[in-house]
C-alpha cells in the first residue's frame, strides 16, 4: 500500500532536523583566513586585469594600427615634436 503524501515543508522540516542539533564552534582565526583568502583572490583579480589590458595595448593595438593604415587611414604621429623642428 503506498505512503501517505506528506507536505513539503514536513519533508524539509524532517531533512533539516539532523543539522539543527549538531552545532559546532567556528574554527580558531576564521577572521584573519577569511580576510586573507580576499585580499589574495583581489589581488588574483587585479593581476588578470592588468595583464588583459596589457595583452590589448601591447598586441591588439599594433594589429588594429596596420589594419586602419591598410585601409588607407594616416596613423597620427608618434612624437610630439612639430615638422619643422
Amino acid at each position: 500500500m503506498p505512503e501517505p503524501t506528506r507536505s513539503d515543508e514536513e519533508v524539509v522540516r524532517d531533512l533539516l532536523q539532523g543539522l539543527g542539533a549538531e552545532e559546532q564552534p567556528a574554527p580558531e582565526g576564521l577572521p584573519e583566513k577569511t580576510l586573507q583568502k580576499v585580499r589574495a583572490s583581489l589581488t588574483a583579480r587585479d593581476l588578470l586585469d592588468l595583464s588583459t589590458a596589457v595583452f590589448v595595448l601591447r598586441f591588439c593595438a599594433p594589429l588594429l594600427d596596420l589594419v586602419a593604415a591598410m585601409l588607407g587611414q594616416t596613423l597620427p604621429p608618434t612624437d610630439r615634436r612639430n615638422e619643422d623642428e
